[in-house]
């Protein structure tokens, strides 16, 4: 008991001792702190609309591919630090999928960081980079969903300001579980 007191003790001198020695600071001081926003978030840009979306979804357990479409409305949030994506989309032979994403730069990891949920029980975080020479951008993720955790990689590329192609791999371990591919066209 005795123990459990002094490590009680130490502990709170420890957290006293470094919070005493936190310096005051001005409201100006702490604005200059403050990160400037980085200019490679304008890249994003390019996502934000609404966008009709057709492509395919192939399963390692599935004979026949499936027809997938849906339409995401992306938005600009947090005064244009990160982009916030609604979707619906539609998979043959399912339910629609209700899912949220958002993009946002990391400059530290000098990579671009997303998030993911849907309606079919998916939650992951990704991240991706953008090659300046190929103009494509590569996107790589690790999620859980219904057949738990796996991993995806993937492709996206402009092929006009209106028109994007990608397309993705799903793995679980070494083996690929699923691949999609399509097109999303910005609708005016």
């Amino acid at each position: 008991m005795l123990r459990k007191w002094a490590l009680i003790t130490l502990w709170a001198g420890v957290a006293l001792g470094v919070t005493g020695c936190m310096p005051k600071m001005t409201i100006e001081q702490m604005k200059q702190q403050m990160p400037q926003r980085p200019a490679e978030l304008d890249r994003l840009e390019a996502f934000v609309g609404k966008w009709q979306g057709d492509g395919e979804a192939k399963f390692a357990f599935l004979d026949a591919p499936l027809r997938i479409t849906g339409t995401t409305q992306m938005e600009w949030g947090g005064n244009r630090w990160f982009v916030v994506g609604k979707s619906v989309m539609a998979m043959e032979h399912f339910d629609d999928m209700h899912g949220l994403e958002t993009w946002t730069y990391d400059a530290r990891a000098k990579k671009y960081r997303s998030t993911w949920v849907d309606s079919m029980g998916s939650s992951g975080t990704g991240e991706s980079t953008y090659d300046e020479k190929a103009q494509v951008w590569h996107m790589k993720a690790k999620s859980y969903g219904a057949w738990g955790e796996s991993t995806m990689k993937g492709t996206l590329r402009f092929t006009n300001p209106d028109t994007m192609e990608w397309s993705l791999e799903e793995w679980q371990g070494l083996m690929k579980v699923s691949e999609m591919k399509g097109t999303s066209k910005r609708v005016k």
